[in-house]
């Protein structure tokens, strides 16, 4: 519901699915029926559908994801965004030939460890967002594969097979409720810093904006930009969307950008 309702006109592609629950209901990794709804959405949109695959599988979850794949293959999804080897394992004995983006959880910090993922299929990476612009800049220079840049939104930190929030409320997982949808920070007492609590995963209180960047990355080949939305509102989603390409176009077009007009 919450893709159908949102504008998204301002990218050309979008990444479908919450990696870090297949218990969520709808979630487009793990539910056939809404995948397929999603990816006859968007290419009547005519974007790029990217599918991210649940990132921290256990054993007993290779079989549902390699049903997941299949339905996706057939589909003629773009793109199948991964973070785990085993994964990449199973794309390969499927005979994948959709391009593969390996995704933050993946911790891709040195050119040495994306050498060896291109072995394996991925055609693109994301660099960890911890490291500096100097740093990423250095690995799209020497990589022999595209990279891809998040920009803005909560920057992941960590993410578990086990949901912290229901082990904080000593709750079965199981029946959980799904409280997960309703936001939930972690704070320090002084109120120093925050992050946020998504159940599997932990996200950073701030948001990262690299808008101000934009200009100079753009100077040094940059061509592929990615908003962090986890958890957000269609208000995030479009708003964000809409100023980046706004600077994202004056930067290319050589025009006056005043970030004033947008931030």
């Amino acid at each position: 519901e919450q893709l159908i309702s949102t504008d998204i006109s301002a990218y050309d592609a979008i990444y479908l699915g919450d990696v870090t629950c297949p218990l969520y209901p709808g979630n487009f990794c793990s539910n056939i029926t809404n995948l397929e709804n999603a990816i006859n959405h968007l290419k009547k949109l005519n974007k790029k559908c990217y599918l991210r695959l649940y990132a921290v599988p256990e054993n007993k979850d290779m079989l549902w994801m390699r049903a997941i794949i299949q339905k996706a293959i057939s589909l003629e999804v773009d793109a199948f965004e991964v973070h785990n080897l085993g994964v990449l394992m199973i794309l390969k004995e499927l005979n994948n030939t959709i391009p593969l983006h390996f995704g933050v959880f993946g911790n891709i910090y040195t050119i040495e460890t994306i050498k060896i993922l291109q072995d394996y299929g991925v055609t693109r990476v994301q660099p960890s967002p911890e490291l500096s612009i100097e740093e990423a800049i250095f690995i799209k220079d020497e990589t022999p594969i595209e990279t891809t840049f998040a920009v803005h939104g909560k920057i992941p930190l960590v993410i578990s097979e086990t949901c912290f929030i229901m082990e904080q409320n000593g709750h079965d997982e199981s029946d959980c409720g799904f409280a997960c949808s309703k936001d939930h920070w972690l704070t320090r007492q002084q109120g120093e810093w925050s992050m946020k609590d998504t159940g599997r995963m932990t996200l950073s209180g701030k948001d990262l904006c690299m808008v101000e960047h934009i200009e100079d990355l753009i100077s040094k080949g940059i061509k592929n930009f990615y908003i962090q939305s986890h958890g957000e509102s269609n208000e995030f989603v479009e708003t964000t969307g809409n100023i980046y390409k706004d600077v994202i176009l004056k930067s290319l077009n050589k025009e006056n950008i005043d970030l004033s007009d947008n931030v």
